[in-house]
């Protein structure tokens, strides 16, 4: 879920106000300075979270918002409704195919071979300790 908002960040003095700007602006937020001690950014659907840890590290202060509920705010935040994945790990096609063809593939390196138990590198004995163990 993606909203847009505008915040207003006061700071002490202008080059903290300059520092936060070029922090933000160096992570991808299009930060304005308005006046010498405000800094001005719109989020798109962009971290919210980010932006106040920077601001605050940076000792600014929220002084405005864009008008939105208190828990639309908190949900952006977290996104606590969902779990964003990237499209290119999901693919239902192929998680299909791969169910449908589950018995074509082999299982293990010997199942192509002509005898399955040609190679079996375990003995199946667990027993003992080998004489070469030295506590």
């Amino acid at each position: 879920m993606r909203h847009d908002t505008a915040l207003l960040f006061r700071f002490p003095d202008a080059p903290m106000a300059a520092l936060a700007a070029d922090t933000l602006k160096d992570l991808g937020y299009e930060p304005d300075l308005q006046g010498e001690q405000e800094v001005h950014i719109h989020l798109h659907g962009s971290d919210l979270t980010s932006a106040l840890e920077i601001a605050q590290s940076h000792g600014g202060v929220l002084a405005g918002q864009s008008p939105i509920q208190e828990g639309v705010l908190t949900q952006t935040a977290y996104s606590l409704d969902s779990i964003q994945i990237p499209a290119h790990l999901v693919n239902e096609d192929l998680v299909a195919q791969e169910e449908l063809n589950a018995t074509n593939h082999l299982r293990n390196r010997d199942d192509d071979g002509l005898d399955e138990n040609a190679f079996l590198p375990d003995a199946g004995t667990y027993g003992f300790f080998s004489g070469d163990v030295h506590i």
